[in-house]
Order: C-alpha cells, then sequence, then structure tokens
C-alpha cells in the first residue's frame, strides 16, 4: 500500500476515550499477535456472505492500523492516518461509504488512488469486553456498490461474533490470570508455612534451650517479660562437689582425652540432676554446682538432693573402677552439702545466667572442701532440715574460713 498522497486525505479525529480505550486494547492482548483460526474463520466468512474481494478485522493502535485477520490484503497494516477504520470506530454502528472517489474524506485516500483501490468500504466497530471500540470488521471492494438494511444487520452480526471471540479472549486471559494468581498463592502459601515450620522449629529449639539453661518458671517469666526479678528463698539446699587429686590425675590425660572425660561425668551428672528434680547451675572447673528447694517442700527438696549426690558418688566410684582397671588414673569426688537462706535471679544481657547469691553459697563451699573422698559432707543446718529420715555419722564442729566452727555429718543413708 503507498502511502502518497496521504497528506490530502482526512484524517481520523481521535475518540474522546482513547487512552481507555487504549487500555482496552492492551488488555486484549492481541496486537502482533500470532494468525488465528477463530478470526479467520469469521474473515472468510464476512468475505463469502458479502461477496467482497476483501475483508479484514483491523485493531486500531496508537498510530496504526494492524490487521488480526485478512482477506484480499498483503500488508500486515498501516498508518492509522491513512485508515478507514480509524473513522469507523468514531461511529456507534456501521460506517458505510458506497463510493469511496465521491467522500470527501477518501477520495485523495493513497488507499483509494492505489492499491488495493478501495472503492466500496463497510466496518462494523468492535468493543472489547470493557465496552471500548478497539477495531473494526471490514469489508472492502474495488468498484462501488450499495449496501442494504439487512447487509447492516448481517455485518453486526459477524461483529458480534468477533466481539464474543475478544470476550472469550477476556475470559480466557482471567482464567490463565487466575491460574497464575493461584499458583502464587499456592507457591507463597507453601513458603509460609515453610517459614512458618521453620519458626517453630527455631520457637521449640529456643524453648529447648531456654528450659536447659533456666528453670521452668524463670524461663516462663523471662520469655513472657523478658527479665527476671530476683526471689529470696529461705531453706534452700545447696551441692557443691568436686574431683578429688584433680589436677595431678589431669596432668595424665592428653587434653582431648581430659575434655572428653569431663563431659562423660557432667553430662551423666545433667541426667541425674533433671531425674531428680535438682537445678543444675554450672559447673567451675571441675566442680559442679547445684540447688534444690526453690519450689516446693524443702524437707522433699533436701532427700532429693541427697539422693543425687548418692548417684554422682556411686557413678565415680564405679568409673574409677572401669578406668584403673584398663592402666589409667581416675579421680575420686567429694560433696558438700549445706541449706540455708540465699538469693536466686538471672544476670547478664549477653551471655545470661541463673545463679545463687548469699552465705548459704559460700558455707555449702566450705562444707564441700571439709569432706573426703568419696563421702557425702553435710552442715548441721542440712541435718536438721532432713531430722530423722536420714542417718548421718557425726564429726563435731570443724573450722571453716570467715564462718568458725560449723558442725558436720558423713550421710551413711537414707531412711525408708
Amino acid at each position: 500500500m503507498t502511502t502518497n498522497g496521504a497528506q490530502a486525505c482526512s484524517i481520523p479525529a481521535i475518540p474522546m476515550d482513547e487512552s481507555d480505550r487504549q487500555k482496552a486494547l492492551e488488555d486484549l492482548k492481541l496486537i502482533d499477535s500470532p494468525q488465528e483460526e477463530r478470526f479467520d474463520r469469521i474473515v472468510q466468512l464476512t468475505q463469502l456472505l458479502f461477496q467482497v474481494p476483501i475483508a479484514y478485522i483491523s485493531l486500531i493502535d496508537k498510530d496504526r492500523q494492524w490487521f488480526k485477520s485478512k482477506v484480499g490484503l498483503e500488508a500486515n497494516e498501516t498508518s492509522r492516518s491513512v485508515s478507514f477504520c480509524g473513522h469507523a470506530i468514531l461511529e456507534d454502528k456501521a460506517m458505510v461509504v458506497p463510493d469511496a472517489l465521491q467522500d470527501y474524506r477518501f477520495a485523495a485516500n493513497p488507499m483509494v488512488l492505489g492499491e488495493p483501490f478501495i472503492r466500496f468500504y463497510a466496518g462494523q466497530p468492535l468493543r472489547g469486553p470493557s465496552g471500548h471500540k478497539v477495531g473494526t470488521l471490514c469489508l472492502a471492494d474495488k468498484e462501488a456498490r450499495d449496501f442494504k438494511e439487512h447487509d447492516l444487520k448481517l455485518l453486526s452480526q459477524l461483529g458480534k461474533l468477533v466481539e464474543r471471540e475478544f470476550t472469550l479472549l477476556d475470559k480466557i486471559q482471567m482464567q490463565i490470570e487466575t491460574l497464575k494468581a493461584k499458583e502464587a498463592l499456592e507457591k507463597k502459601s507453601q513458603e509460609l508455612e515453610k517459614a512458618v515450620a521453620e519458626l517453630s522449629a527455631e520457637k521449640q529449639n529456643s524453648e529447648f534451650l531456654l528450659k536447659n539453661i533456666f528453670p521452668g518458671e524463670v524461663a516462663d517469666e523471662l520469655r513472657a517479660n523478658g527479665k527476671v526479678k530476683a526471689v529470696g528463698h529461705e531453706r534452700a539446699t545447696v551441692m557443691f562437689s568436686d574431683f578429688s587429686d584433680f589436677t595431678a590425675v589431669a596432668a595424665t590425660y592428653s587434653p582431648a582425652d581430659l575434655v572428653e572425660e569431663l563431659n562423660r561425668a557432667f553430662c551423666l551428672f545433667d541426667g541425674l540432676s533433671a531425674r531428680h528434680g535438682v537445678e543444675k547451675l554450672k559447673t567451675i572447673g571441675d566442680g559442679y554446682l547445684c540447688v534444690a528447694g526453690l519450689q516446693g517442700d524443702p524437707v522433699e527438696a533436701g532427700i532429693k538432693m541427697l539422693k543425687f549426690a548418692q548417684e554422682i558418688l556411686a557413678f565415680t566410684l564405679k568409673r574409677k573402677v572401669e578406668v584403673e582397671a584398663a592402666g589409667k588414673k581416675y579421680w575420686n569426688i567429694r560433696i558438700g552439702i549445706h541449706s540455708g537462706p540465699l538469693v536466686a535471679g538471672v544476670v547478664g544481657v549477653k551471655r545470661m545466667a541463673y545463679d545463687i547469691w548469699g552465705d548459704t553459697v559460700n558455707i555449702a563451699a566450705r562444707i564441700q572442701q571439709g569432706s573426703e573422698p568419696g563421702r557425702i559432707n553435710l552442715s548441721r543446718n542440712f541435718q536438721d532440715l532432713v531430722g530423722d529420715k536420714i542417718e548421718a555419722e557425726a564429726r563435731g564442729k570443724m573450722p571453716i574460713k570467715h564462718h568458725g566452727e560449723i558442725e558436720m555429718f558423713f550421710l551413711q543413708k537414707i531412711k525408708g
């Protein structure tokens, strides 16, 4: 198609709703799309029904008309400024030009004066699903001709077939978008489920670590408030233990073997403390510090502490026999238990620790130092706490640093 003389023809006006119309055209996603049989069938039917050499579906883009389907035309598009269809979309009904040479708008049009030499034209405006006119269903002839009322009705019905395809296309596109949205939602849902599962696992891990580091009620308070209020306890029981001759025995081990052996002992101690309801506080070198009686009956807590002490003593004696039978040295254990008032709480920010303070703690350490290897040493305070629930060997009063003399006892057995 030549564009010679285009300046002399009438240029189509721009519709008032041009921006919305262009949006409706873009939503169809048909511009520059591949050929489709469903549109070709309608164009071929149009040509056969009207017995014309040219029929096409034209979509009016910003500055061009593009042919979605065509019969009798070579070009795939023309300038919008020389298009008949640019005028047709301004109408509400079909625009008919019986003789283009007799119509001032098209007499000098290059499509009339040159290929394809259009003389007759009829164009039915096509509306997209939004109601905006996006193009036309057109027929053209190289000779002038009349177009009767029934021809207009027939062209209108054919136009509705094209619009039906637009609607189906819109529905298909909506289904595609819905499926894509559903897939994206499912993916997001899976990602969310994964994130929730990971967070849940992290929370469980955090809960596990929190409960391992702090007593249950303390962990709950710390989780709820971010801090723990220090609490005083009048009759708590504190136990210290350490390995006698540790330095001399440790010198016979390699560093790795020493750590492994200590870890074996302390892991067992941790398990036994949890089983007996005793709260492990910390290890200090080869020493082990724990407390009972921060909750519940102080006497019952004291008996639990004794049972725990008996079990770690039994383990150490048994392990000593096993190791020394293999030709290596092993340490013995000394245990001291004391009861009295103390304060318990959490200190630190970066590495928080649950700890206890007061003379009771210091005296418990001295009671342990006053013990003998393989024995459980008790203070008078603790003896008075548990009373006749145990049998103990009186040792008399013994001096301890900074506290004068304290009466001590070796545990013999727990009654009952």
